[in-house]
């Protein structure tokens, strides 16, 4: 068991996470935005989303094993607010599954195969 997240199935220690390296989040957890009750006109609560030609609110870094923490769940990221032009800072989050998620080196390779077709 788990002694950060509790479960009996995981396994994960910060080794691995720090050996595999930056990992990328799947994309469809960054297409939407949840709206603030104080942007609300008309008392709707629901999300905001990011389609194609539309610029984001943020842009995020990819997920970096935080090395400043023993549970290898904890990871950093860059947030740069797109609408402000400015750098957002430092956010960390918590992964349950890191193993799961695509590493940057994975996607940098696979753009450069589709580069060089």
């Amino acid at each position: 068991m788990c002694e950060f997240c509790g479960r009996v199935s995981c396994t994960l220690t910060k080794e691995q996470v720090l050996e595999r390296g930056n990992i990328i989040e799947d994309n469809a957890s960054g297409i939407m935005q949840t709206i603030e009750d104080e942007d609300n006109f008309d008392g709707f609560q629901g999300n905001t989303y990011s389609f194609a030609g539309v610029p984001c609110y943020d842009s995020l870094s990819a997920l970096i094993p935080d090395e400043d923490e023993e549970d290898p769940h904890k990871y950093m990221r860059y947030v740069f607010d797109e609408d402000e032009g400015t750098g957002g800072g430092w956010m960390q989050e918590d992964i349950d599954n890191p193993l799961g998620f695509q590493t940057e080196q994975e996607f940098l390779a696979s753009k450069e195969r589709r580069l060089n077709l």
